[in-house]
């Protein structure tokens, strides 16, 4: 869900034919080629002439970008803080469904945003809801009325690789999707909250969106 490119990738002297997909925290590539480069296992990062060039524990790794390879640069090297990448700051507000990750709870409280003390109410510029359990996708309908038409809801779940956590196998990323999906939502982003969370962002698409 992050930025996504069909391009070449040059590696160990070969050229392949991939799908470069630029997420929050990883490189990932598909087709030719099925792999995965955190950024921090990145020694150097540098575009040149259109290429991105990564020196990687694998080796050297060029993938052509275009006017693109400066822009995917820049954002391998300086990521956004997580804050940002929730669309976070002191002008949204803000409203928490379930048991959020404490850590997490503490950086959208730290971002300034206007936390609700419960979650009753509406215009909502954010939503916030733990799912631990695949029922706890039950909310949404209800959820989907408490936000501003261009307001979004964050799904944050545990990964199923997720370790010292009681995972509900019917929590998938595919439940998730669904979920939200068949109430006619639109999923545009997925963010990595921790080595155990992850958060999918679903809106309302624009030629549903009335005003309220």
């Amino acid at each position: 869900m992050g930025q996504e490119i069909k391009t070449q990738l040059r590696l160990d002297g070969r050229i392949i034919d991939v799908t470069a997909l630029l997420e929050t925290d990883t490189l990932v590539f598909r087709g030719g080629a099925t792999m995965t480069i955190p950024f921090a296992e990145m020694f150097s990062v540098e575009a040149s002439s259109g290429w991105l060039e990564l020196k990687t524990a694998r080796g050297l790794v060029l993938l052509e970008l275009g006017p693109k390879a400066e822009v995917w640069r820049e954002k391998i090297k300086n990521p956004k803080a997580l804050v940002e990448k929730l669309g976070l700051d002191a002008t949204k507000k803000v409203c928490v469904v379930g048991k959020l990750d404490a850590d997490l709870r503490a950086d959208v409280e730290a971002s300034g945003a206007k936390v609700a003390k419960s979650a009753r109410g509406k215009g909502f510029d954010v939503v916030f809801v733990a799912a631990n359990a695949k029922k706890d996708l039950e909310k949404l309908p209800a959820i989907k009325e408490t936000i501003v038409p261009d307001g979004a809801i964050w799904i944050v779940y545990p990964k199923a690789t997720a370790e010292g956590v009681k995972v509900d196998p019917e929590l998938t990323e595919r439940a998730v999707l669904t979920a939200g999906r068949t109430l006619t939502l639109t999923d545009n982003k997925q963010v990595k909250v921790s080595e155990d969370l992850t958060a999918v962002r679903f809106v309302i698409p624009v030629a549903y969106r009335k005003k309220k």
